[in-house]
């Protein structure tokens, strides 16, 4: 993702959506927050976009 390593401890921010279609598992959907994760490593992606 192009950001340097550190120690910094994070933690990610996951919904897990499952659509069934009568017995069987039709569709999962994994979103992650991956603008909460970044800002936790240092940077705020936000900021940086509004320059």
């Amino acid at each position: 993702m192009g950001i340097a390593s550190n120690d910094a401890v994070a933690e990610m921010r996951v919904v897990d959506v499952y659509r069934r279609d009568g017995d069987k598992l039709a569709e999962n959907w994994i979103f992650i927050a991956m603008l909460h994760f970044v800002k936790m490593q240092g940077v705020d992606l936000l900021a940086d976009i509004a320059g």
